[in-house]
């Protein structure tokens, strides 16, 4: 019996650590989409008025559509620390950026796909500065 058990235990950790590596590989990756590279919104960048989350195709196969897909249902979004909403745009999470006053700003997304799976986050800081063009 106790041998029984101990197969079992051990076929059991093979499976779970087989899944967590398997889930480590294919971890969606979140994208931010809308903040320049010299990180500073403009008053041309905020007329635009969006900024995007979505997730990348790590493999180029576009097999994790549904995981992709869920990564996003489950995206917390916040702006220097205060959860904000977002609407579904097609396949993307967006933020509405137009009304953001002058200043420095974080952005912070995560998501947490559950069990067995690590929490994924992703950070941006940005300025916004209108009276640069």
């Amino acid at each position: 019996m106790l041998i029984a058990f101990l197969v079992a235990a051990v076929a059991t950790a093979l499976v779970m650590g087989g899944i967590a590596v398997s889930n480590a590989v294919n971890q969606p990756e979140l994208r931010i989409r809308g903040i320049p590279s010299n990180g500073v919104l403009n008053a041309a960048a905020l007329s635009k008025g969006t900024l995007t989350v979505d997730t990348e195709d790590t493999d180029g196969s576009g097999d994790d559509a549904t995981l992709n897909s869920e990564a996003l249902r489950n995206v917390e979004v916040r702006l220097n620390g205060e959860i904000v909403p977002t609407l579904w745009v097609g396949n993307h999470r967006v933020l509405d950026a137009a009304a953001l006053r002058d200043g420095n700003y974080e952005l912070t997304v995560t998501t947490d796909l559950g069990l067995l799976w690590s929490e994924i986050s992703l950070s941006r800081r940005f300025i916004v500065d209108t009276t640069k063009s």
